[in-house]
């Protein structure tokens, strides 16, 4: 199941996103749902 969600990112934080999904070949979606999942292993430890 997936949930829609709306982010408001500053204008870097967008530009960023757009050229790290054109990058890999994936979404916008993809990348956080990627940075998220990177960010939790990290600090699931702590």
């Amino acid at each position: 199941m997936s949930k829609r969600l709306q982010v408001t990112l500053k204008d870097e934080m967008s530009e960023k996103l757009d050229e790290l999904a054109k990058h890999l070949g994936v979404s916008k979606s993809a990348v956080i749902a990627l940075a998220l999942q990177d960010f939790d292993k990290k600090h699931k430890n702590r």
